[in-house]
């Protein structure tokens, strides 16, 4: 059996390939016969909400991380001299009532059920 040898060379600038007669003439009349029809649906415009909506829930997710990341990390504040300025005499002249109150209700059950051992 005998090899024969494809080159460049033994084939030479001759297109092997063949087309029948006529083929293109009739090629996108036949596609286009084979094709489902198209239906064109009615053009909606978008509302402005369905714009704004993905950049709104950026927003949002954006402000939640800050308001978590705040919370998680400040620090407690103390308690300074001034902000117990911010009571009115009024304030302290009724806190003072109700102490007083309280320590004499205490010293009066105090004396009064005394345990006898």
């Amino acid at each position: 059996m005998s090899k024969k040898i494809n080159s460049l060379k033994a084939i030479g600038n001759e297109n092997p390939f063949k087309v029948p007669e006529g083929y293109f003439d009739g090629l996108t009349d036949r596609i286009m016969s084979q094709l489902p029809e198209r239906i064109s649906e009615p053009f909606q415009p978008i509302s402005f909400w369905e714009r704004a909506q993905p950049y709104l829930y950026i927003a949002a997710m954006f402000c939640g991380a800050t308001l978590m990341i705040n919370l998680l990390t400040r620090s407690p504040q103390r308690a300074t001299a001034s902000d117990f300025n911010l009571l009115s005499l009024a304030d302290m002249e009724d806190f003072y009532q109700y102490y007083e109150e309280q320590v004499t209700n205490s010293m009066y059950n105090d004396a009064i059920f005394i345990d006898v051992e």
